[in-house]
């Protein structure tokens, strides 16, 4: 219910009684006072910093932006404009004006190049638009600012990372490290700067220390086993794996990792292990699903295969590679291509023609070299839609597999020229030129991909395919 607006007499009664709504967080009737007090004493600042602080609370967002634009305009000390400027990109941001916000923060900070709280807050909206190195230089100047203040070490090196300026980033973690000894987050992120700029031993050594203060840092565990395997020291790095796991039984990223791990060193059903209990948790990472399963297909244990693969086709719809090796293992285990599909078909709900089934077939015979099969079936499907990238594509690929690689290629060019940023188009074509001996010109296609923003799996994927090393 509203509470009627009392009487001002004075600014005092005025303030007592905007400190009264605020406590009872009745916002709108606080910016309705604020407004009645700026008409009575317009030369008092606070009443304008208060309505554009209580219009944001209410909601009010195109007057929350109007009022702090007052606040600015007016005279005010430095600590109101400050404010004001963050209601304004605080009212943008709400009306999902990313841009302008952005644009009133660079204004901020050149207006009040000591704020830390304006840098900060330009460094976080930078961060959100992925625009690095303003992150970098809003985080940079608010650290100079603050150097007491470790978030705001935190944020810069976050900046330096994602922009992956790593030699600085491993001076500023060194310089953030020096400055707050006992903080084990800030230890991990050096530990990954000297991880990513090739100091293996100086990142297991950073690794170890930041989990001697927090052995619940799932990130340390993980740069203190990758230094070790940049260090080909293959089996220590195993057994701190193991041991990471055993600590954090819950982490399922650490389960999936022990289980891609020991499949590496053909350890399977210790990667069986590892996948299984990842699996179980329900923050289970893809490739946990999918390497579970393509593990127990190579240990030849169809039938968990099976259950495994028919459980993340069902309860993980995000995971678009399961219908495919659920589909392998029926082929394996002797179905015929039309069972198989039907088979499909009624544990989705859906008819055995509907593209999803014949993606899953078609992946499935890709996956177990059947290339003419695949081939006949993409053929009709190319027939149906001949400008669908995503068959085409597919077409390319199954051609490669028959060792028509100069048609494969062929095919994918003509794809990318209408198509230049379609991500798999690259991927097929980079695989193909490989497979060519084209090394150079298959770095090329990799590096596009890079740059559409290609997911770190396909990355990792295909510089396995390149370099025949897992990173």
């Amino acid at each position: 219910m509203a509470t009627a607006l009392p009487e001002l007499e004075d600014p005092a009664q005025a303030k007592a009684a905007l400190t009264q709504l605020e406590g009872a967080r009745q916002f709108a009737e606080a910016a309705s006072l604020a407004a009645k007090a700026v008409a009575l004493w317009p030369d008092d600042a606070d009443f304008r910093a208060a309505r554009a602080k209580h219009l944001l609370a209410a909601g009010a967002l195109l007057e929350a932006e109007t009022a702090a634009r007052e606040v600015l305009q007016a005279e005010a000390s430095d600590a109101q404009k400050e404010a004001a400027w963050i209601n304004l990109a605080d009212a943008l941001i709400r009306q999902e004006r990313a841009a302008d916000a952005r644009e009133a923060l660079r204004e901020a900070c050149f207006a009040m190049p000591g704020s830390v709280a304006l840098q900060a807050r330009r460094g976080h909206q930078a961060a959100q638009a992925a625009d690095y190195p303003e992150v970098i230089d809003a985080y940079q100047a608010a650290r100079d600012l603050a150097p007491e203040r470790e978030v705001l070490h935190r944020g810069l090196l976050n900046g330096l990372w994602m922009a992956k300026r790593y030699a600085l980033g491993s001076a500023a973690a060194a310089r953030a490290v020096g400055q707050f000894p006992e903080s084990a987050p800030l230890q991990q992120q050096q530990a990954s700067f000297l991880l990513a700029e090739g100091r293996n031993r100086e990142a297991t050594a950073a690794a170890r220390s930041a989990l001697e203060k927090d052995p619940s840092l799932s990130s340390s565990y993980w740069t203190l086993v990758s230094a070790l395997w940049a260090d080909e020291r293959q089996n220590e790095a195993l057994r701190e794996l193991v041991k990471a796991c055993e600590r954090l039984p819950g982490d399922a990223f650490l389960l999936m990792q022990l289980g891609r791990t020991a499949r590496i060193l053909s350890l399977h059903e210790l990667a069986v292990r590892g996948y299984e209990l990842a699996v179980s948790r329900p923050d289970a990472p893809e490739i946990a699903w999918t390497g579970l399963v393509q593990t127990l297909i190579e240990l030849d244990y169809l039938a968990e295969a099976f259950e495994y693969a028919k459980k993340g086709a069902l309860g993980r719809p995000d995971i678009k590679e399961m219908p495919s090796l659920l589909v392998e293992v029926m082929l394996r285990q002797g179905a015929d291509q039309e069972s198989a599909s039907s088979s499909l078909a009624e544990m989705f709900g859906l008819h055995s023609s509907a593209g999803q089934i014949q993606d899953a077939i078609i992946g499935a015979l890709m996956r177990l070299n059947r290339w003419s099969e695949a081939l006949g079936m993409l053929e009709s499907l190319i027939a149906q839609t001949p400008r669908e990238p995503a068959i085409a594509v597919k077409y390319a690929q199954a051609l490669a597999g028959t060792g028509e690689l100069a048609k494969s290629g062929e095919l994918l060019e003509a794809v990318l020229a209408t198509n230049p940023d379609f991500i798999p188009a690259w991927q097929g074509l980079c695989d193909t030129l490989r497979l060519q001996k084209r090394i150079k010109e298959s770095l090329v296609a990799y590096r596009r991909m890079e740059a559409l923003g290609a997911s770190q799996k396909i990355l990792k994927e295909t510089r396995y395919k390149l370099f025949g090393e897992y990173d």
